[in-house]
């Protein structure tokens, strides 16, 4: 019974380690932002297209690429350690749930109820 126990426990975490390391792989690469939606002000000088999420493969690292300092959605250009927790990305104390359709992936800030006005949706492309 100890055995049958124990090859369970074995066989789930070996299950649920495959699956975030497969999120991982979904993620890896250079996403480039093409769409932003939120109530939010924006610098029309800005070219969305330059602000990039670049995860790395076999790592919980990403690094973010944004076109003028100050002028940022999830953080200010640097590299910054991840978290995956099932479909949400947590990075830099912040939440959002992602979702990848074909080349699309969508980060979906997860709000405050209390606070009116702070979603924001970003969509990216595979680049």
């Amino acid at each position: 019974m100890k055995k049958l126990i124990l090859i369970l426990l074995l066989s789930v975490a070996i299950t649920s380690c495959s699956k975030e390391d497969d999120n991982q792989k979904q993620l890896s690469g250079t996403w480039i932002l093409v769409n932003v939606d939120c109530f939010c002000g924006f610098d029309p000088a800005i070219n969305n297209n330059s602000y990039k999420l670049i995860f790395t493969e076999g790592k919980n690292e990403l690094v973010l690429e944004n076109p003028a300092e100050g002028y940022s959605y999830i953080a200010e250009s640097g590299t910054y350690n991840y978290t995956l927790d099932g479909n949400v990305l947590k990075v830099k104390n912040l939440n959002f749930t992602y979702k990848i359709e074909g080349e699309n992936l969508t980060l979906s800030f997860v709000d405050n109820p209390q606070i009116a006005d702070d979603e924001l949706d970003l969509t990216y492309k595979k680049g």
